[in-house]
């Protein structure tokens, strides 16, 4: 299995704090939020073989991830997606497809920007279990007035994703899709298929809702806090649960 993190976003809902920092090297307590990932990491490589962890920046904050990596010792590599300002950047998907790069492993997808507790050790198991279908991480935000600000998964008996809505204004139910993606090496083909037929590559979760409409997608529910910082409101939230 190998790793790819999403880091290349411009974050420009926490300017003009992210006009100088990428957002995963925001520091929650005196941590940059990408430290937390590497830490999960880290901690499953003690049940499971991955052979390699890939961080997709943009070219802005290039440096700064490589001067990071050095300052961490993290046993990564930095990839850059060549892309300098959010008026030109290529989007979640492409991102995720420069990432995975034609390998034929299975996949373990994160978003640099989501802080949560859940080891991802059971998440993966599932996702094994669930294969060749991909699999994805969820939430339960337990109030569908927050629910609207994300996109909204519903899960038949067997977990299976039978719809997602992407910020909905009448959420069906409060249960979040999160960055947390398995993808196994046989559903990575639809990633080129859908970066063909759709002009909109940016958001992850409209690709998980095309994906469910050609083959499979399963659900896992994620335990623990989960924090997707995407503002200063959830930053400020991050930082009162993961501080320490």
């Amino acid at each position: 299995m190998n790793v790819v993190i999403l880091a290349a976003g411009y974050g420009t809902r926490l300017y003009p704090l992210t006009l100088k920092i990428a957002k995963p090297l925001i520091l929650v307590g005196d941590t940059p939020i990408i430290n937390f990932l590497i830490k999960k990491i880290d901690n499953l490589k003690k049940y499971f073989s991955i052979k390699e962890v890939r961080i997709v920046v943009n070219d802005k904050f290039y440096k700064s991830f490589l001067s990071w990596k050095k300052k961490y010792k993290v046993d990564a590599k930095i990839i850059n997606d060549g892309s300098f300002h959010p008026d030109n950047r290529l989007g979640a998907i492409k991102d995720m497809k420069i990432g995975i790069n034609r390998s034929g492993s299975d996949f373990l997808v994160l978003g640099g920007d989501n802080l949560f507790k859940d080891e991802l050790v059971k998440f993966i198991d599932f996702s094994v279990k669930k294969r060749p279908y991909p699999s994805i991480g969820t939430y339960d935000v337990q109030d569908k007035e927050t629910a609207k600000r994300f996109g909204i998964v519903i899960l038949n008996s067997q977990k299976r994703v039978v719809r997602l809505d992407e910020k909905p204004n009448n959420p069906l139910s409060t249960l979040a899709a999160s960055c947390v993606y398995f993808f196994p090496k046989e559903s990575l083909k639809f990633i080129n298929l859908f970066i063909k037929q759709n002009k909109n590559v940016d958001a992850s979760g409209k690709y998980i809702s095309w994906l469910a409409k050609e083959c499979q997608v399963y659900g896992y529910p994620l335990k623990g806090a989960w924090v997707d910082v995407g503002h200063f409101t959830s930053l400020k939230e991050a930082k009162k649960i993961f501080k320490q």
